[in-house]
């Protein structure tokens, strides 16, 4: 029974993916958001680089200088190298989430306006994002806050930090499941976003899996296929691998890019829809023939998402 079971979300997650991924054919212009944060992702991890590099330099020739009027420890100077790094890591990290999350916010605005059968665009899109740019910075910054206690996390060793790594793990996939698309169509600082967002990942537990679950088994085995045939087999079937590397390399590092960027976008799309029925009781359009009682039990009664906005899910 349990297997049957899940079979049928499996069905019913590839069913929405296949829907998905209609929509993004049909709608191709999406594939620029993800495109956008990708290109932003390169250059801040340059930037992060070069900054590093330059910070480093500095503290090196200050603690040089200042070693010339003061001795300065041998700790000293690692405690000044480490806290450099560590003011660097959370920059990135809170300038790496408010932009992952603007382009994100821009994508789910124009997925909510196609499935309330509005025009929009691109510059509709950013416009959208940019109207909730307060919570959008807000929430780089508790990404960046949390991302610091993975790190610590991370760092320990045992079962028992283990353990901790994997539930705190879900707890942060469960709270930002659907917290783009609440800070898009809902009016809330990030506190209110996180409650809506964990509320409706409660009501949707299940099904978010599913939904997920359904695009990565279209996609991820086209890009370890892609990755194999690429970059795989010159590596372990020649002794001379570079021979056919030179070539292959950037190709296949190009087309696994492309095929993540339509997984991210798919992603976006179907979330959008899901979260569109959990809070509103239908699904688009674009899913017609989809059982909505195999993608999500709805509370009724426990989920008042709308409510409190005034606005119908799509609206912005």
């Amino acid at each position: 029974m349990m297997f049957s079971s899940l079979l049928g979300r499996i069905r019913t997650g590839l069913r929405v993916a296949k829907a998905s991924f209609g929509v993004l054919r049909r709608e191709y212009w999406l594939l620029v958001f993800p495109v956008l944060y990708g290109l932003a992702w390169l250059a801040g991890a340059i930037g992060l680089v070069a900054g590093i590099f330059v910070a480093l330099f500095g503290a090196s020739y200050g603690l040089a200088a200042v070693d010339q009027v003061a001795a300065v420890s041998e700790g000293q100077a690692e405690t000044t190298v480490t806290a450099l790094l560590v003011a660097a890591s959370v920059l990135f990290m809170f300038v790496a989430t408010a932009i992952a999350t603007f382009f994100s916010a821009a994508l789910v605005h124009s997925v909510g306006s196609l499935f309330a059968g509005e025009s929009t665009s691109l510059r509709d899109g950013l416009a959208g994002a940019w109207e909730a740019k307060r919570t959008i910075l807000a929430w780089g910054a508790v990404g960046a806050a949390v991302g610091l206690v993975f790190r610590a996390l991370e760092s320990r060793e045992g079962t028992a930090a283990q353990l901790a790594r994997s539930v705190a793990g879900f707890a942060w996939f469960a709270m930002t499941f659907f917290i783009v698309l609440v800070i898009v169509f809902q009016d809330g600082g990030v506190r209110e976003s996180m409650r809506n967002s964990v509320g409706l990942f409660r009501d949707t537990w299940g099904e978010a899996g599913g939904t997920t679950l359904g695009i990565g088994l279209v996609i991820l085995p086209l890009a370890a296929l892609v990755g194999g045939l690429g970059i795989g087999l010159p590596l372990f079937a020649l002794e001379a691998p570079w021979a056919v590397l030179q070539y292959t390399l950037v190709p296949t590092l190009l087309a696994i890019g492309a095929l993540l960027v339509v997984h991210n976008a798919a992603t976006a799309v179907a979330k959008t829809a899901l979260y569109e029925y959990a809070t509103d009781g239908e699904l688009p359009p674009e899913f017609d023939g989809i059982d909505p009682g195999q993608l999500v039990t709805r509370k009724r009664s426990g989920s008042s998402m709308t409510g409190s906005t005034g606005r119908e899910p799509g609206q912005i």
